[in-house]
């Protein structure tokens, strides 16, 4: 959604204050296997797994809408880190209790689409331009929040955890995976 790398960061760096505390109270062990869910999903070199919580045309649309909150470019994106299959498991065990609110977030974005565009199909199938207009239309919605959300933690958690296939979140980061660190550190530590 955003053109500018530095924007880009800077509005991943803010995204996630509402609707966190659901994401971020969930059980530990709970959370893992969604993300270790996801890892095997994004990384399976024969058919995906089937959903487990969503339809197809839920997931089409939970795709795109990951796709834009952070694109592809001349990076990776959510789509690359597996978001959508993240959110699936998520659903189908500990944030169960959110599934109804997700499907009727979907079904509003859906409605919205068609109510613009009255040739519109799903989300999933809108040009870019229009995908990208609809979701800064409903951006304020807890709805949108929630994806946001999401979809930020399925594309930047530690990959040991099974979100961020293939580290494509710290790429966009710029973040240094590095086991050790030798001095000198910074210039603080180098020498004359």
């Amino acid at each position: 959604m955003l053109d500018d790398p530095a924007g880009r960061r800077a509005f991943l760096a803010a995204s996630g204050a509402a609707f966190a505390s659901s994401w971020l109270a969930a059980d530990p062990t709970s959370l893992r296997a969604s993300l270790l869910h996801a890892a095997r999903a994004a990384c399976a070199t024969s058919s995906a797994p089937p959903w487990q919580a969503l339809t197809p045309e839920d997931a089409a649309d939970i795709d795109a809408i990951a796709a834009q909150i952070i694109p592809t470019d001349d990076l990776p994106g959510a789509r690359e880190a597996g978001a959508v299959y993240f959110v699936d498991h998520a659903l189908a065990t500990w944030a169960a209790d959110q599934r109804a609110s997700l499907s009727t977030g979907l079904r509003d974005l859906n409605r919205e689409a068609r109510r613009r565009w009255p040739d519109a199909g799903r989300f999933a199938t809108l040009p870019a331009e229009r995908q990208v207009a609809l979701l800064q239309a409903v951006e304020g919605t807890p709805f949108f929040q929630a994806m946001r959300f999401a979809t930020v933690a399925a594309t930047f958690t530690d990959p040991e955890w099974g979100g961020n296939r293939d580290k494509v979140g710290w790429r966009i980061l710029g973040f240094d995976d590095r086991f050790v660190w030798q001095a000198p550190f910074g210039d603080y530590d180098a020498g004359p």
